[in-house]
Formats: C-alpha cells, structure tokens, sequence
C-alpha cells in the first residue's frame, strides 16, 4: 500500500476515454488531474526503441506493417487523432523527469521490459516502473518474467489475471512461481473482483491491483472495501478525474 494508505490511481493511456491516449498531452493532462501514475503499453520500434502505443501495427503506404518493423522516423510520420505522434519512453522521462509520476508498462515479450529498464536506468527513474504481464499474454507466468528478472532482480513486476477463468482459483493465481520471482501483485478486471479475492491476495501477501473500473457504482464499491484496515492498492480506469476526485472524498 501506499504510504498515505490511499488507493493509487492509475490513468489508463493518460487520461483515457478523454482527449486523445497515449500522447504528452494525455499524459500530462492526467498528472494535472491528479493521478498517481500512468498505465500503457509498450512495443519496440525497428531500431530498439521503446515506444507507447497500443497499436501493431501502423500504415504505411496504405498497408499494415507491424511496429517492430519500423523505424522512429517512420512510427514518427504517423500522426494520432489529435495531430500528435507517438511518444518514446524517452520523451516521456524526459517531459515528466521531474514529477513523482510512477508508470506501468504492459508488454508481450521480455525483450520490451528489458529495454524499459535500461532505458529508466538512464534517467534514475527504474523505481518508478513496474512491468506488467498482460491478461491476454498466453504464456505461463515463469516463462515470462523469468528472463525479465534475471535481468533486473529489483524492478516491480505485476501479473495480470488470465481473464479465461470465471472464477480465479487459488492455482490461477501460480502463487509458488509469483513468490520466487518476486511478482510484487495481481491484476484484476473489476468484474471478477470481490472483496473474498482481494481479501485471499492480502493474506498471500500481494499488492491487488483492479482494471477496468469506469462508473460511479463500481469506484464506490471498491474505493471503500477495506481489508485489515486496507484499501485496494491501485485501480487502472479511463475515467481517472472521476475516480481521483472520488478516491480523494471516500478516502481523505
């Protein structure tokens, strides 16, 4: 839990369902909201670089060619609904250096988080990632941190729950392998979430992160379950004023 004992909030793309996602500005916009952090994606251009984005794929003379498969100057070409190109993780350390922000990145392969983490190291900022394995990643979870956490033994890294299961069992949650590689928490969509869950992840000893929540019902619901005087370690949401200004009422 935080240090305030608060729910952190994590602005889904920046600010989400508002503006346009992935951009400085939306990133910028959700700080200005209040956010305590910033969850997006993360995919490696032609060269090596990260970028944030949560396309595959991009156009280029009129057909679809996979991001890997592109270099910055032609990812750079490609311009968002707001005329804005898609951000490097360089140029967003760099704009946000110095805020307290805190980022969390989903990616499909090692190689995407190991790049992050170099690329934080760079600016002292690697205490301010996590790395997160994707609900829709087909992998086992030791296959895919283990190399990520050879690489780094320290970065924060947090699995998100296959969403295949529609009851979460306690051999869902891999509890032998989140231990020995250090998986600091879960991450749950809100609709397989309740407080028995949350509630069987503290006493495992994890962080319990939910995604998706997006209406005034739901961020009621889970802004005030509490568990051995403990409120939900972080929501992910596309509305994130509406759920800080409420996390910010219910809390405070």
């Amino acid at each position: 839990m935080n240090k305030l004992n608060r729910t952190f909030i994590w602005g889904h793309r920046g600010t989400g369902f508002i503006g346009t996602q992935n951009t400085l500005s939306s990133f910028q916009n959700a700080i200005d909201m209040g956010v305590d952090g910033i969850k997006t994606e993360a995919k490696l251009s032609k060269e090596g670089e990260v970028i944030l984005s949560y396309y595959n794929t991009l156009k280029k003379n009129g057909e679809d060619v996979p991001i890997q498969e592109l270099t910055i100057e032609e990812i750079k070409k490609f311009k968002l609904e707001n005329n804005d190109s898609i951000p490097t993780l360089r140029e967003v350390l760099e704009a946000f250096k110095n805020s307290d922000i805190k980022y969390n990145f989903d990616v499909m392969k090692p190689e995407e988080a190991i790049k992050i983490i170099e690329t934080a190291k760079q600016y002292g900022l690697v205490n301010r990632i996590e790395i997160a394995k994707p609900s829709t990643s087909p992998d086992s979870l030791s296959k895919f941190f283990s190399e990520i956490r050879n690489f780094d033994k320290n970065v924060t890294l947090i699995n998100s729950v296959s969403l295949k299961h529609a009851v979460i069992e306690e051999q869902h949650l891999e509890v032998e392998d989140m231990r020995r590689l250090n998986v600091e928490g879960f991450n749950v969509n809100y609709n397989y979430a309740n407080f028995e869950l949350f509630k069987r992840v503290k006493e495992l000893g994890f962080k319990f992160y939910l995604w998706g929540v997006l209406f005034k019902r739901s961020m009621h619901k889970f802004l005030t379950m509490k568990y051995n005087g403990e409120y939900i370690d972080g929501i992910m949401s596309n509305q994130p004023d509406r759920l800080v200004k409420f996390r910010n009422e219910i809390q405070d």
